[in-house]
């Protein structure tokens, strides 16, 4: 009986073997070689799976969006939009010593950004993806559109850069995490209070402003 191969499963094992070598060595540092020693496998099974390194490096970036997407959507919090908006925020920073890479991959990707326009287009599409289902969660919970976009983005890059201090040691992740946590509960804590009301003066603003719009 022919042996069932799990092209899925191998191509999985590339990618992560990529990431150990991206953690190392940086993006300039990956190789085809370096990733098969590091994966254990032939370079011949490499280029079997991804046709240059060029294509090998941007699904190891593609790769880690969806698993942080599905990491997201497998959660129990999303009929609560607070604890869906603190999942969605606190799930970047790094907690774990795998987690602790993967931020350090993620952010190697981010500085080859400033130099290569098709990962600098991959995360900022990621980055608006983040902020709009920040601000949909906020909308949600009853802030307007303008204010649940402010917010969102304001919240996205605290989350940003509180990841970024837990990374290179300035933070220790259960502080970051309440930071974050402690600015969306106050987020939310507005909702019906100062938020609210300067909306609904704005909105009165723009009426006086616009008769009969």
């Amino acid at each position: 009986m022919p042996k069932v191969v799990d092209h899925a499963r191998r191509r999985r094992e590339i990618v992560w073997a990529l990431w150990a070598v991206i953690h190392e060595r940086g993006i300039d540092g990956v190789t085809f070689r370096a990733v098969a020693a590091e994966a254990g496998v032939s370079i011949g099974r490499i280029q079997h799976y991804f046709e240059s390194k060029e294509h090998l490096i941007r699904c190891g970036a593609e790769e880690i969006v969806a698993g942080a997407e599905q990491s997201y959507r497998d959660g129990d919090s999303h009929t609560d939009p607070r604890a869906a908006l603190d999942t969605l925020l606190t799930q970047p920073v790094p907690t774990t010593g795998p987690s602790l890479i993967g931020a350090s991959v993620w952010y190697a990707y981010l500085a080859r950004a400033v130099s290569d326009p098709w990962i600098r287009g991959f995360i900022t599409d990621a980055s608006r993806g983040t902020v709009r289902e920040a601000e949909r969660l906020l909308g949600s919970a009853g802030l307007s559109a303008e204010h649940a976009h402010a917010a969102a983005m304001r919240l996205v890059a605290l989350s940003n850069g509180a990841t970024q201090s837990v990374l290179v040691g300035a933070m220790e992740a259960d502080v970051a995490n309440h930071l974050i946590t402690r600015e969306i509960d106050r987020t939310f804590d507005d909702t019906d209070g100062p938020i609210a009301s300067r909306t609904e003066a704005t909105e009165r603003t723009y009426d006086r402003a616009h008769p009969g719009r």
